[in-house]
This record gives structure tokens, C-alpha cells and sequence, in this order.
């Protein structure tokens, strides 16, 4: 199935931001190391075993990757236009099939389906973004949102 030029550059812009949003979340992930690094000296001073401190250290990382994919993913976009921050660099946006504004929940599901979308390093979610007729990847479908070109 071929593309247009306008669907080509859709799925282009979708796929770059998401390498945009990984590099992102993966810049903040390893430097929420250092205030790990700095809670953990404080704990170790006030009486927590030293063997520990690698564990405090380090368990930073998933909690601030999960809280940085659900503010990304979920809560910026609900409150910027349907659009992450990569998104509004790019010049895309989510809206609902109809052209409205997806809800809160629409965001919810599109986040929980990236488990799907995500398999294979991706390639699931972009080969379903380049063959369906709208360039939807599986939560686009179920949440009932599109990704379309932003109207500035």
C-alpha cells in the first residue's frame, strides 16, 4: 500500500517522536540518579546500612521512568492540546475521530495499548501506524483518536 506525501509525512513525524520522547524519558531517568545518589548519602548518615546505598541509589530510576511516561504520555497531552511535547515540536496532534478533544481516559488507553504497540522495539505500533487507512497504532484504535498535522 502506498503513501501520500501527507500520510508519509504523518508517519514519519509519529515514529520520530517517539525516538524523541524515549530519548527524553531516558535523559531523566538517569539523571534522577543524582538525587538518589544524594538521598541515599543523607540516609547512610543517619544510620542505613552502607550495603544499601546502591539499592536507594538506583531505585530512583523506575519510579521517576513511570511518573515521566504517565505525565508524557497521559497528562501533558490532556492539558497542551492533544500534543506531547515532542508532538507540538513536530507539529502533530491527538484528537478524536470526530475532531474533538480526547478525554482523559481516551489518554489512558492509548497508554496502556503501547504494551502492545511497543512489542518488537516498536514495530508492531509502526507497522500498524503505516498500514491502517488512518496511521492508527492499536490504542489509537480502541481509544477512538487519530494523530493528525496541528493547526497553528
Amino acid at each position: 500500500m502506498a503513501l501520500d506525501a501527507e500520510a508519509r509525512s504523518i508517519v514519519l513525524r509519529r515514529y520520530s517522536q517517539h525516538v524523541i520522547e524515549l530519548v527524553l524519558l531516558m535523559v531523566v531517568a538517569v539523571l534522577s540518579l543524582v538525587p538518589g545518589f544524594f538521598l541515599s548519602l543523607l540516609l547512610v548518615k543517619i544510620g542505613m546500612p552502607p550495603e544499601r546505598f546502591a539499592l536507594v541509589a538506583v531505585s530512583s530510576i523506575p519510579v521517576v521512568s513511570l511518573l515521566g511516561v504517565v505525565w508524557i504520555e497521559i497528562w501533558y497531552p490532556y492539558r497542551h492540546g492533544g500534543a506531547t511535547p515532542a508532538m507540538r515540536w513536530l507539529g502533530i496532534r491527538i484528537t478524536t475521530l470526530r475532531g474533538g478533544e480526547p478525554s482523559l481516559r481516551d489518554y489512558f488507553v492509548r497508554w496502556l495499548l503501547m504494551v502492545v504497540d511497543g512489542l518488537f522495539l516498536g514495530v508492531v505500533g509502526a507497522v500498524l501506524i503505516a498500514v491502517t487507512p488512518r496511521h492508527q497504532r492499536l490504542g489509537d484504535m480502541v481509544a477512538g483518536t487519530v494523530v493528525v498535522r496541528r493547526v497553528t
